[in-house]
């Protein structure tokens, strides 16, 4: 049985890491942002669910351990405990690893403490859960994730028992993969030594900012994971705390690789997007989001088309022409 010995230190991120993912930033255009306090619905102070979403997030287990006991639980909350920096949100409602030993999963008003008393004798004393929520990055590149967390997790014997990872997944949290730009490195208890991406021994705030790798970019079915490993044995100590939110991406320049632009051309002028056709009359477009939602479906009858974007929030979207000879074409356009 290891002792527990949390150490308190801070350790900057990279500076030159955050100079050039904050210059990034200034030309990118924000594809999710989240402060758990009402700007992108509203967050109970519950756990979040395995199997039913909280606004789009959710939890890879929710289930008790150890003779039935919940512990070491994602969940929402806003509650201080004396001013204590392990514990404390970080600004308002904040999403963090809650509960100890002993609470029931559905009670409120929790604040962020892991804590652990004897381990059983017969079980592995280790706990991993993962919170994560899905989103679409199509039409976007350059990804970047910046948040606000803490987290005091623990090290002992130059081992990091305690800590918080980021990780990414673009099938649907099917596969997961670790991102090692941001945080520290170490050797952990349970998963090997990494150059950088684990999150512990710092109470205060910090703000990470990271930049996905390109396999993240223009992706529809993108999931970012908040996960926190906790190896402790006793004592109470914050878990990881998040807060603040927000992924940027630089909208992907539109090409042709979908489209014959021998036959169909499509180009801004004023308010209005033109599509001309050099080859068969043009039957109808279509325009969608990039969720696949309907937003307009009009006839035309001859090679050009205007479609008025007035209307239109700023963004990208899926341009369908199809002509009287049969062909269709699709194209993304933004505005």
């Amino acid at each position: 049985m290891k002792k527990t010995n949390l150490v308190q230190h801070t350790r900057n991120l990279l500076l030159t890491g955050c100079i050039a993912a904050m210059s990034l930033a200034q030309g990118q255009t924000i594809i999710y942002q989240q402060n758990f306090d009402g700007n992108n619905g509203s967050f109970p102070n519950t756990i979040v669910s395995e199997n039913t979403a909280i606004n789009g997030w959710l939890a890879s287990s929710t289930a008790p351990q150890y003779a039935d006991i919940y512990r070491h639980l994602w969940n929402f909350s806003d509650v201080t405990t004396g001013g204590n920096p392990y514990v404390m949100p970080i600004s308002g409602k904040s999403l963090g690893m809650g509960f100890y030993e002993g609470n029931d999963p559905y009670v409120l008003n929790q604040y962020f403490a892991t804590y652990a008393a004897e381990p059983p004798t017969d079980q592995t004393f280790f706990t991993t859960r993962w919170a994560h929520v899905g989103f679409s990055t199509e039409g976007y590149e350059n990804i970047t994730v910046e948040f606000k967390w803490r987290c005091t997790g623990e090290i002992f014997e130059g081992v990091v028992y305690d800590y918080g990872t980021v990780n990414t997944s673009i099938d649907g949290g099917s596969t997961w993969l670790m991102d090692e730009t941001g945080g520290q490195g170490g050797t952990t208890s349970e998963h090997g030594s990494f150059s950088g991406g684990l999150y512990f021994g710092n109470a205060g705030v910090q703000t990470a900012i990271l930049t996905l790798p390109e396999s993240r970019n223009d992706q529809p079915d993108f999931r970012l994971a908040f996960r926190m490993v906790v190896d402790e044995g006793y004592g109470t100590g914050g878990g990881f705390i998040i807060d603040d939110i927000i992924v940027r991406g630089t909208p992907i320049v539109m090409g042709t690789q979908d489209m014959d632009k021998s036959k169909v051309e499509v180009y801004k002028d004023g308010d209005a997007f033109v599509v001309k056709s050099s080859d068969a009359n043009i039957k109808q477009v279509s325009l969608y989001d990039l969720s696949g939602k309907l937003l307009l479906n009009s006839t035309a009858g001859n090679k050009e088309f205007r479609l008025n974007a007035n209307t239109l929030q700023n963004g990208v979207y899926m341009l369908k022409t199809q002509l009287e000879n049969g062909e269709e074409l699709t194209r993304k356009i933004r505005k």
